[in-house]
């Protein structure tokens, strides 16, 4: 092989490498924004639970809440479980409730499931005129099934109780109360977790 083959071989391995290297990083793009396209998809399809309206309160026989919930994702959500704290707004006792529930059944798109909180007559008496003010904190996770995934969310809520034998409104918390929320479930030890 004379001076200019050994040269032409050179330059031909340096230029094979050089289009083997671009290939590979080609490649590499291209796995990376599949992957990240197929994640956003699959978080985009993912359930996800959203009150459907405000909470209705019913004081008839006793004081009850009923949260409806929507799945507004694609997937259905199974094993839902929940938990629920009603706390006095003053943040200084144990929480008045700290209930957990499991649904069995599956909540597919576009379907509604009801959260329902019943006080008990001890707890709050509904026939008087007044009753205290209350934050109500729900827990939530579920599971995806089509990808095995699980999510949580968790919802604060402030009730303000009944003044003057009218009912008020359950609204969401504001984020200064939220913190507030927060630093009394870290002082009293109550995790919202299940």
């Amino acid at each position: 092989m004379g001076y200019y083959g050994e040269k032409f071989a050179k330059w031909s391995s340096i230029i094979a490498t050089i289009g083997t290297s671009i290939l590979a990083i080609t490649a590499t793009i291209t796995v990376t924004v599949t992957l990240n396209a197929w994640k956003i998809d699959r978080e985009s399809s993912r359930p996800y639970l959203s009150l459907q309206e405000s909470p209705k309160i019913e004081v008839k026989s006793g004081l009850s809440m009923e949260f409806k919930f929507n799945n507004v994702g694609i997937h259905p959500v199974v094993n839902l479980a929940s938990r629920t704290l009603v706390i006095e707004q003053e943040l200084k006792n144990k929480p008045l409730q700290n209930d957990t529930y499991y649904l069995a059944n599956e909540i597919p798109q576009n379907m509604a499931s009801s959260l329902l909180i019943k006080f008990k007559s001890y707890e709050v008496d509904s026939s008087e005129p007044d009753v205290r003010p209350y934050y109500i904190v729900l827990h939530l996770e579920y599971t995806d099934p089509f990808i095995n995934q699980k999510y949580q969310q968790t919802l604060y809520y402030r009730w303000d109780g009944i003044a003057r034998s009218e009912v008020q409104p359950v609204v969401h918390v504001e984020v200064w109360e939220k913190e507030s929320i927060l630093d009394y479930l870290e002082n009293q030890k109550v995790d919202v977790q299940l």
